[in-house]
């Protein structure tokens, strides 16, 4: 059969992407069933992500050369290996899994995932064309079409015509591979509880899999191989490698079932540690800061793909955690460090963007307090007084929005309209009564930047609340905010955002509708990179607090923000009434056209 498709390298990118997103779902439901801390588990796909595809390039790369390779990007240096991966990716688990002291189910969980996830990714070495099989004109034999590395080699050294569309029929190698881990990852999972000790079940994948391709070797067309082409005893020297592997992991495997006494591999109760994840966090970001130069655009899509929600859910876990709550400035440092390291990460585009579509998803969620005065009084030197409550509002809202963006002489111009709900708690501080009520709300708007000045205005309308201290003139009081149909928003900004710039809001805070930021004021910069990109601290006046903001474009297509609003100092209320809050949001852009 012949292997046709129009860009081979994107198939790869494809399958690549696909096996790391299996493992990432599988892996978090099995966790959530566990009852595992999903902030730690994130971390640790996030390390075996990293270790397995920084391994996979530099298994293939002299030693001499690692530190080269990671300062400049080396075209000479572009090969992977499987191998690689799943023996640094086995390095990223053991270290992770000491660190969150996950018990022997995550291991297990690895131990068949992994295979799985490495033949999904072989699939997308059988349309690439990379790693092919010797020649063959059997029943499944492959043919490759022109620009793949199958057709190019054969047509170097001579084996087809200067002008043949297709390469030599060959062995499809990269399948049986494929079909071969995914029979061993469902041995694995099928077996792993017949193991005594913590780590037998990935052992015993590792030999399985280390023997079979001691036999798929034979298949294979070393001829191009970055390993060499020496053989002894008629077998290629890389081939004996695997087999020594193979007899030393089972060897291995022996011993940990049937004579150690001990655990080699403790698996003790998980019990993450908040400050621990914060120093991990700034590590991982350091590494793949450094690690750049190595990594492929589509190779750190899946390392920031594990990473996000782990900075993410992190985030959320930092800021309502109450040992850090006094720490304000730290937990902003933490902020800094990994979407710093993210924009300096996304290469360099270079098509200009004209015009193109957004889809926004966010959410916020929080808590905050309140005053309201009412039941005026006449007092007896003739002013007025009020009797006075205080409240506490909880609320969690989500939204999503649509807008169009177009770009000329950079200007740009944005038009779109939001859409939010959610419910806010109410409950009286002096009688603790509760109330619940579900809020709405519809926001057409429109913006305006260009170098120097930005401009936006819009508004909304609903079932809409905004937090402030109330006075109502009135006998009896039954809610702690007043309910809003429409409320206006504009936005003015002085500067030049990639370097620096000043800006105020009165509402324009959607897609997700914040109850209690309406009127903010805040300095920023993008460092030297696009407005996609920006760092930001500011005032909340009607809060009297402070906050912090990180926008970044993660790809051509997906951009997050992060907002954290430190907790309101406000002393009428006790100190653990209101905490801070937390806004967030993702975007997807398609629909691009750009400058011929």
């Amino acid at each position: 059969m012949d292997i046709s498709v129009g860009n081979a390298h994107t198939s790869y990118q494809l399958f690549y992407q696909l096996a790391f997103i299996f493992m990432f779902f599988v892996v978090i439901y099995k966790s959530i069933k566990q009852g595992y801390h999903l902030r730690s588990v994130l971390l640790m796909l996030t390390t075996i992500t990293l270790f397995s595809v920084v391994g996979s390039r530099l298994f293939t790369i002299p030693i001499e050369n690692w530190i080269p390779a990671t300062r400049t990007k080396l075209p000479e240096f572009n090969n992977r290996s499987s191998i690689g991966g799943l023996l640094f990716g086995l390095i990223g688990l053991l270290i992770s899994q000491r660190l969150f002291r996950f018990k022997r189910p995550i291991l297990d969980l690895f131990a068949w995932t992994g295979p799985i996830s490495l033949g999904i990714m072989k699939l997308g070495c059988l349309f690439n064309g990379c790693c092919f099989g010797l020649p063959f004109n059997g029943f499944c034999s492959v043919q490759y079409p022109v620009t793949t590395n199958a057709h190019y080699n054969h047509w170097f050294n001579g084996s087809i015509e200067n002008d043949a569309t297709l390469s030599l029929s060959v062995h499809p190698v990269q399948l049986y591979e494929s079909l071969i881990l995914i029979i061993i990852g469902c041995i694995v999972w099928k077996t792993h509880k017949k193991w005594r000790k913590n780590g037998s079940a990935t052992l015993f994948a590792l030999f399985a899999y280390f023997t079979v391709r001691f036999g798929v070797e034979f298949f294979r067309d070393h001829s191009v191989s970055q390993f060499g082409t020496t053989y002894y005893l008629g077998i290629w020297i890389y081939q004996w490698m695997m087999l020594g592997f193979g007899i030393f992991l089972a060897v291995v495997l022996w011993l940990n079932e049937k004579r150690l006494k001990f655990e080699v591999i403790k698996g003790s109760q998980n019990s993450p540690y908040l400050h621990a994840e914060f120093v991990y966090i700034v590590i991982l970001s350091f590494f793949i800061y450094n690690l750049t130069n190595l990594l492929l655009p589509f190779e750190l899509k899946v390392v920031w793909f594990m990473f996000i929600p782990a900075i993410i859910l992190s985030f959320y876990h930092l800021f309502t955690e109450n040992r850090l709550k006094s720490h304000p400035i730290l937990v902003a440092l933490w902020l800094i460090a990994p979407f710093y390291v993210l924009a300096q990460t996304i290469p360099n585009q270079t098509p200009v963007i004209k015009k193109y579509k957004r889809i926004d998803f966010g959410g916020s969620f929080g808590n905050f307090a309140n005053e309201v005065a009412f039941d005026p009084q006449q007092s007896e030197c003739g002013s007025t007084v009020y009797f006075r409550e205080y409240f506490k509002q909880v609320y969690q809202i989500v939204g999503a929005g649509y807008s169009m963006v177009s770009i000329k002489n950079n200007k740009t111009s944005t038009f779109g309209v939001n859409v939010s709900g959610g419910n806010i708690k109410s409950t009286n501080l002096s009688t603790n009564e509760t109330d619940s009520e579900f809020v709405f709300a519809v926001n057409p708007y429109a913006q305006w930047d260009s170098k120097w000045f930005g401009a936006g205005a819009g508004f909304q309308f609903g079932k809409l609340r905004v937090n402030k201290n109330e006075t109502i003139d009135a006998t009896n009081i039954e809610e702690a905010n007043k309910t809003y149909n429409i409320l206006p928003e504009f936005h003015l900004r002085v500067g030049p955002e990639k370097y620096v710039d000043i800006d105020y809001n009165y509402g324009f805070m959607m897609p997700s509708a914040y109850p209690t930021l309406y009127s903010r004021s805040s300095i920023g910069s993008a460092f030297g990179f696009s407005r996609d990109y920006s760092l930001r601290y500011g005032r909340i006046w009607n809060l009297e607090t402070d906050y912090i903001s990180a926008e970044a474009l993660v790809t051509e297509n997906l951009g997050i923000n992060l907002m954290y609003v430190f907790k309101e100092n406000n002393f009428q209320f006790e100190q653990d009434q209101a905490s801070g809050k937390f806004v967030f949001s993702l975007n997807y852009r398609f629909g691009h056209k750009t400058k011929q």
